[in-house]
Formats: structure tokens, sequence, C-alpha cells
């Protein structure tokens, strides 16, 4: 069974790769007339004799009954030459380019296609290698046992009982990683819960979070407006946090607040006084997010670490039409005064409805911590100590409206020294 194969690698991905000089290698009189040609080169230009060349088509997934299209190695000069008899159908691949010289010091993979007619001048499909790289990520679902595949690349690796994948040694790349279980039978295809695009080898990735799409979304329960603060408001501290009547600083821009998000994410932040349903000024936060993996908020430094283990409660005004729902975040950026605190946040979601209403975040409504920290989720005893900011999250996208934002338990934030 092809899956005993291959336990302890993993597999699903498609690549970016790298270009490389076409011309015929040096010291070759080789000819690429009607013929197909793979060109290996190290990573300091020199030729890739011997080197082991892996040829898949581009959607094939280690874990399934798919098998490999060709295997063969590089002459002296670098080159592996397909003719007539050994030349690929129409189509997509992926060359991987491993074993060099007998070891795995370098690695490349690069795509290209096949066309219906080869070219009378024959085809070249240049790759060039590097050092290979760890990659490392977590994985949300409810299903065990599950594996991470590349597509078109022959790895193939299994989660572990704490949701974490590593792959020791990949070429440099983007690459779709694909999180699959195993079908009932033996014959049976791996049945695909999930993909996510990953870069190999780039500097400043975040978490990679590979999430299992085929497990229903959760709703989170509505919140209890009724109760505003844990204890009556005339004998417990509080102070108005932000009531926008003055967030614009000299040149009518927006002081203090900040919206932000990630790369195929938008996020649009304006302080307006139009509405007829609410006097004086609001926020009104627009975002687009059509990806789990994606985000957009606005949000508020606090001037340094603030110590919020006398936080009873935080209250707002709300009101929007948002795609499931906006999450209030306590957060910990790293900065000077937090380098040797872990970064993360604590948060909770609320579903808002198109009418305005008061909403209450307490720290026993925050969400529990999950062994993925899923979204960033630390807990709020991971956070609480050192708060550096506050965020309300678009959601999947949509626009809210927030006002009026009270603390109770304290008279003001003040930073810790």
């Amino acid at each position: 069974m092809i899956w005993a194969r291959y336990i302890g690698l993993s597999a699903m991905a498609m690549l970016v790769a790298c270009s490389n000089d076409s011309k015929d290698v040096a010291g070759s009189s080789f000819e690429t007339e009607n013929s197909l040609a793979f060109h290996v080169r190290h990573a300091d230009g020199s030729l890739a004799a011997k080197a082991k060349v892996i040829i898949n088509t581009a959607d094939y997934l280690a874990s399934g009954n798919s098998t490999i299209v060709r295997e063969d190695s590089t002459d002296k000069y670098g080159v592996l030459k397909l003719d007539s008899l050994h030349m690929l159908a129409e189509g997509d691949y992926v060359v991987e380019v491993r074993s060099i010289d007998g070891t795995d010091e370098q690695k490349g993979a690069v795509s290209f296609e096949v066309p219906k007619t080869i070219p009378d001048s024959g085809m070249i499909v240049p790759v060039n290698t590097a050092l290979p790289h760890k990659f490392t990520g977590t994985v949300q679902t409810d299903k065990s046992p599950v594996w991470v595949n590349i597509r078109g690349l022959d790895y193939l690796v299994q989660v572990d009982e704490q949701g974490s994948f590593t792959f020791e040694s990949l070429p440099e790349g983007d690459f779709e990683f694909v999180l699959v279980t195993q079908g009932t039978g033996n014959d049976s295809e791996p049945v695909v819960l999930g993909s996510s695009k990953f870069c190999v080898g780039c500097k400043g990735n975040g978490t990679n979070l590979l999430i299992d799409t085929t497990i229903p979304e959760k709703k989170a329960p509505p919140v209890d407006t009724a109760t505003v603060d844990t204890i009556p408001k005339d004998t417990l501290k509080h102070f108005m946090f932000e009531d926008f009547e003055d967030a614009f600083d000299e040149e009518g821009g927006i002081k203090e607040w900040y919206p932000s998000n990630s790369k195929d994410a938008t996020a649009e932040l304006e302080i307006i006084n139009t509405l007829s349903d609410r006097e004086g000024y609001v926020a009104h936060f627009q975002c687009t997010n059509d990806s789990a993996y994606n985000w957009a908020l606005m949000g508020r430094y606090l001037g340094g670490a603030i110590d919020m283990n006398d936080l009873d409660s935080i209250v707002f005004w709300a009101k929007g039409s948002v795609k499931n729902y906006i999450s209030f975040s306590f957060d910990i950026i790293e900065s000077d005064t937090t380098a040797d605190i872990k970064s993360g946040k604590s948060w909770m979601h609320i579903e808002l409805t198109e009418d305005w209403a008061r909403y209450t975040v307490t720290p026993s409504s925050l969400l529990a911590v999950d062994s993925n920290n899923t979204g960033g989720n630390i807990g709020w005893d991971a956070v609480k100590d050192h708060v550096t900011n506050i965020s309300i999250f678009g959601g999947s996208g949509g626009e809210f409206w927030i006002d009026d934002i009270e603390v109770f338990g304290y008279e003001k934030f003040t930073p810790i020294e």
C-alpha cells in the first residue's frame, strides 16, 4: 500500500522556481532538437553532474495512488535529455533535483509545461539548486491520523499529536501544502481536507497554519448585552477610553487609532458624525477578507505595556454588517518594552446586529487557549501583565461602527516603567 512507503515524509505543492541560464552547457555538444532536456546547475553556477532528477505531474501527491512519472540522473554535464522514446505527454509537470554528488546538500524544483507539439529546436528546462530548508507548521483539524503533502513533489509527513508537522529538508520556492487523511479501503485515494500556499526559504514567515476546511464553521454565541459590568458602576473605578470626539490630529488625520491588514485583505478606518441614530462622532471600519489566513483590524497602541490584572470589563457600543463576527482583542506586540515577552493575543468573538447595542468584554469571556494557539491566541493569563494594543478585527469582511469604549477597574491606563 502506497501510504506505508512514505510514512515520515510529506507532499502536495505547487511551486515557483528559479530561472537558469538556458544556453547549452559548457563543454557539451548536446543538441535539443525534437527533445526535452533539463539543465541543472549548483547555486554557484557549476554543473550538477550525476544529480537525481524526479519528474511528476503538477497535481502529484505522494500519499495518493499515482506513481512518479520518471526518475533519472543528469550526465557529467548536468544534463538529462529525454528523446522521442521517452518524451512526456502534453501537460503540466514539476521537476525536482536532489542527491547532488551523492548528498542532499543542494535541492531545486521548477514547474514546466510540455506543449502538444515540441518545437523543432527542442525544449530546455533550466533548474537551479540551493541549500535546502527546514519547514515547520501546525494543523487545525479534528481528524486523525492526517498527513501533509506538497503538490508535485515526492514528500510526505505525518502530523503529530500536538497538531505540528516538520519537513527537515525542502527546496526553495512557493509550494501548495495539502492536508489529507486516508480514505476507506486499501486502494482508496486520500481525502483532501484543505490546502494553503507557503513559501519555503522566505524570511519572516508567520505561523504556517494549515486548516481543515471540511470542519463546519462554528459561530460564536450571541453576547449578553444586558450585563454592562460585573460590579455596579457607582462602586467601580472606570474611565472613557475612547468616545471618538477628539479623534483628529492638527492635520485632520486620525490620532492613535490605525487600520491594519494582511497582504490579501483590505482595511479602511474613518471617524464620522453623519449617523442620525447616535450623537457625535463614531468610528467606521470597512474591510474585505476572503480567506481564513487573512486578517483586517482597527487598533490602538496603549503607549507601552499595561498591567491589566485588575481589569473588570471593557464595554462599548457597536453595530454592523459583517460576515460571522468581529473580534475584540488584547494584544502583546513585541517592542522594546516587551522584548522578552511572547507576542500574541487574547480575544473573544462578537456577533453584531444592524442596530446599536452595548457589548461587554470580561477576562472570563475571552476564548480559552487551544493546542495550536489558533489565530495567535495565547490566552488572557499570558497577555494580562503586558497588554500593548487593543484591536477590533473585522472577521471575514464587511463594515461596523464603534463608539464610547469604557474601561471598568481603572481610572486610566499607565504603562509599566
